[in-house]
């Protein structure tokens, strides 16, 4: 145990002291000398060596003359490279700019220096090389090939050693790290490894290259950890590198980038699924480009070697949380907020379409007649108005006048327009414009038509509007007022989340874990229901759990066509024992209550009692389908009234036929104790707490019967050992009094199902109409 202790304590000494300023120095230093070293050795086109000269151009400030060094004895060292006093001269040139540039923060800190420092005495050196052997325009092209290539690997270089240096900070302030790689953090990664591993190519072993063997299990790994996105990029660049090294192996760059994409397509399915695609697509690649008999053995023994070793390594989820999604700038506040106001406009928006309805309304009344009368007085305006002889018609003989209009109603029901002989003889011969009064009379009378009809249109389309759109209006508020209570969202938690799905086998399509005012955290996933692995409900839950540092309850699981969403919280203090027992009419196979008990996801416990009309298989569909209904649309996240207001919607639609049901609803918030009671023509509730017992039962009209129903509700507050029994009404057809006795007799040690058991036989007992009816109890026990 001592040895144990001292080992320990010596270990943790080290620890301290790498993290000391001159261990980080000397760290520095000697990852870059030997960063220097080995890219100095890799070779393009197989004679050229501009990684060394990337490698200094990139190096961190403290190595810049070690990384110099090791470049140089790297060049120094026999090797095919061309003319190698050319790069020590670009080595001192490149040291030099570096040095001379290094207290200008501002030039050394930018993007482009590393790239800019590296392409000038590479592309000098060239062209020199051009003037003083007369090198054909060929060999100058690569020496200009060569100057963008060196600069380019300094690039992606220069971005490792930031993401090396900024993981070595953060290692340092604690074990939880914020960083995670994209795209193009998985690129300069992968290029700068293969870069390294370009000197070990020449290093073979019968033919079959070390270096090679090396990228085939980078792309693997890369696969692994960053799915797609890190295959694809790892491949590219791995096959890029390599078919730029030496001649005749161009076809790498095909093989080993489809290969890195079809592992990484293939990644979640397991270790086995992902070296089988890259092996597969290498293969198919490789016959593709026609490669040599020769080449396409070697390369099938490397990926082989590659692939053993894959299958070797341990997977590491901390590495698969730095391949995770980058966390968007926009803070979880802001984005709160602007969920928030764009659902409530949407609900407002929605609210106001009835608004516009009526705005239309009026507007037509404006332009058509109000009725009947007025089309004959909008007609008398226009043609009597400039006739001489409109005061003969309407003074003279004003009652004859009105007697002719008064009997055009008949002829315009009948046929919807005038004729000349509808109107009267004496009015006909007296008028000098009747056939204009006629035109006339005809377009108002088509155009009050058209009002009444719009008016008709219009009190339909308000009948749905001020429904269906208001009940839409009513879930947006309500899932406005629930986004309106998360405080922050905790991408770190999301991202070990959707890493533990992906490790399940099961593809994540969107991850969320939110932070409510009460502090309590809810885990929300979305996946894919097609080719997925079944998910262990309590493995899952436990892993969770450990991953957020928070006990979690078991997920709530709905479905949505092709989709399933996965909605956990936190463990709340209360727990709900059940009890439940039915009775079918006559014996028969159908009862026409329902019962459904299941939680939200947000730590609270519905239970949902629904009673069809009647009994029998009728009474069973509408209950069932009630029920069913109002536990989808809960759990989904939609309130109890919008709730209510849908299923009553539904039920009308059903069928041309009266179909109703009554909806009694309990639901229990698990964390405070809190107890609401919503009944829809449903039957009374029992609560008993302590020794005192409640009857909660209000008046109220079943779904189905007319638009506009609404919930009675009751809201009480419970805590352990209180009790809560929903009934149907055959249960209370008989009284409630004894029902209250029998709940009150009850002894908590007893099973629930006991005493629902004991209501049902004993309402059965009770009953004495000669009529029989369903009989259901539920027991939910506060624990």
């Amino acid at each position: 145990m001592m040895e144990r202790v001292k080992v320990r304590a010596w270990i943790e000494t080290i620890g301290e002291q790498l993290h000391t300023e001159h261990m980080r120095k000397a760290l520095t230093a000697a990852g870059s000398f030997l960063l220097g070293l080995i890219c100095s050795r890799g070779l393009m086109f197989g004679k050229y060596a501009p990684f060394g000269i990337a490698a200094v151009a990139a190096a961190p400030r403290g190595g810049l003359w070690a990384g110099a060094m090791g470049a140089f004895l790297g060049y120094l060292l026999p090797s095919p490279v061309y003319v190698p006093a050319r790069y020590a001269a670009a080595l001192v040139a490149v040291t030099a700019i570096r040095w001379a540039l290094s207290e200008l923060k501002t030039v050394n800190s930018h993007q482009l220096f590393a790239p800019a420092a590296a392409f000038l005495p590479l592309l000098l050196t060239g062209m020199t090389m051009v003037f003083l052997n007369g090198s054909v325009s060929y060999t100058a092209a690569l020496y200009v090939a060569e100057s963008f290539l060196g600069a380019g690997s300094s690039f992606f270089l220069k971005r490792t050693a930031n993401i090396i240096t900024g993981l070595a900070g953060e290692s340092r302030e604690g074990p939880r790290s914020r960083t995670v790689f994209d795209t193009g953090d998985i690129a300069a990664v992968s290029v700068s490894v293969g870069i390294i591993l370009l000197a070990f190519s020449d290093v073979s072993i019968m033919g079959v290259s070390v270096g090679r063997i090396l990228l085939v299990l980078l792309v693997l790994c890369c696969a692994r950890a960053g799915g797609i996105a890190g295959g694809a990029v790892a491949g590219v660049a791995a096959g890029a590198i390599q078919g730029l090294a030496t001649a005749g192996l161009s076809y790498l760059s095909g093989a080993y980038g489809l290969g890195g994409l079809m592992a990484g397509v293939f990644a979640p399915m397991g270790a086995v699924a992902t070296a089988a695609a890259f092996i597969i697509s290498h293969g198919v690649a490789s016959l593709q480009v026609g490669a040599g008999g020769t080449q396409i053995f070697t390369g099938s023994i490397e990926v082989a070697v590659a692939t053993v070793a894959y299958m070797l390594i341990p997977r590491s989820r901390r590495l698969g949380e730095l391949f995770g999604v980058r966390p968007d700038t926009l803070s979880g506040g802001a984005l709160r907020g602007n969920i928030v106001m764009r659902l409530r406009y949407a609900a407002q928006a929605l609210l106001s379409v009835s608004d516009s309805v009526d705005e239309i309304s009026k507007k037509l009344s404006v332009v058509c007649a109000p009725n009947l009368q007025g089309v004959y007085n909008k007609s008398t305006e226009t043609i009597c108005a400039g006739c001489g002889m409109s005061g003969v018609c309407w003074r003279k003989y004003k009652d004859e006048t009105l007697d002719n209009f008064a009997q055009l109603y008949r002829p315009l029901k009948e046929k919807e327009r005038l004729e000349t002989s509808d109107f009267t003889k004496e009015f006909s011969g007296r008028c000098c414009r009747v056939g204009e009064m006629r035109d006339e009379v005809n377009k108002n009378y088509a155009r009050y038509l058209m009002k009444e009809a719009a008016e008709l249109r219009a009190a339909q389309v308000r009948e749905v509007v001020e429904g269906h759109f208001h009940t839409t209006a009513g879930i947006l508020e309500e899932m406005a007022g629930e986004f309106s209570m998360y405080q922050r969202f905790d991408e770190e938690a999301a991202g070990r989340v959707a890493a533990i799905l992906r490790e399940s086998g099961v593809t994540p399509l969107e991850v969320c874990c939110r932070v409510d005012r009460f502090g309590r955290m809810t885990v929300e996933a979305e996946i894919s229901r097609e080719r997925q692995k079944r998910l262990n409900r309590a493995a899952f839950t436990r892993e969770v759990s450990e991953a957020c540092g928070r006990v979690f309850a078991p997920p709530c699981v709905s479905s949505a066509e092709d989709r399933c969403r996965i909605q956990m919280c936190q463990r709340p203090q209360l727990q709900i024992g059940r009890g439940f027992s039915q009775y079918c009419a006559g014996g028969g196979a159908f009862c026409g209550d329902s019962t459904n008990v299941f939680y939200d996801g947000c730590g609270r416990l519905i239970a949902v009692l629904s009673d069809g009309m009647g009994t029998g298989g009728r009474a069973a569909v509408d209950g069932a389908m009630t029920s069913a209904m109002a536990e989808s649309l809960l759990k989904a996240g939609i309130g109890f009234d919008s709730m209510l207001e849908t299923v009553n919607s539904a039920l009308i639609a059903k069928s041309g036929d009266e179909s109703l049901a009554t909806m009694d609803v309990a639901c229990i918030d698990l964390f405070s104790g809190k107890a609401e009671f919503f009944k829809a023509g449903a039957a009374c509730t029992v609560l008993r707490r302590g020794r005192h017992s409640e009857l909660i039962e209000a008046s109220s009209v079943p779904v189905g019967i007319m638009p506009g129903v609404e919930f009675a509700e009751a809201e009480r507050e419970v805590d352990v050992g209180d009790i809560v029994v929903m009934v149907s009404d055959g249960v209370v057809a008989a009284g409630s009094e004894w029902l209250i006795d029998l709940v009150m007799a009850w002894d908590e040690e007893e099973n629930p199902n006991l005493l629902a058991q004991r209501i049902t036989d004993e309402a059965r007992r009770r009953r004495s109409d000669g009529h029989e009816d369903d009989v259901t109890a539920l027991v939910l026990v506060v624990q």
